[in-house]
């Protein structure tokens, strides 16, 4: 399937690194391979990066977005770039995952711990 690619900030793609340090869920059994990379090349992802948007709204993303983003050219939606830009990478540093309140996670979630 087409995807949407272009350029990206280099501030987004250091700040979805930076999310992705501290929180990461619904962690699956098994992994997927990129489907683009050699596969004795391909990386592994497991689980879901999830974002806060507005008002009711959460993005949520696998977790190799970010190799997607670099290796590959895909661009995100705009909002998603700016939602992720307008986290507060400081609060979430000080509080740590699982501990910072992410009320658009829902309670059942799968967390992954370090």
């Amino acid at each position: 399937m087409p995807y949407s690619t272009g350029t990206v900030p280099t501030v987004f793609v250091e700040k979805l690194k930076a999310v992705q340090e501290v929180q990461w869920m619904n962690v699956c059994l098994g992994v997927h391979e990129c489907d683009f990379c050699p596969e004795d090349e391909a990386p592994e992802g497991n689980g879901e990066v999830r974002i806060p948007g507005g008002p009711g709204i959460a993005y949520a993303a696998p977790f190799l977005i970010t190799h997607y983003v670099t290796a590959h050219g895909y661009r995100p939606p705009q909002a998603f770039i700016d939602a992720v830009l307008a986290v507060d990478l400081d609060t979430w540093a000080a509080t740590r995952w699982p501990d910072v309140p992410f009320p658009w996670v829902p309670d059942d979630v799968e967390r992954l711990l370090e």
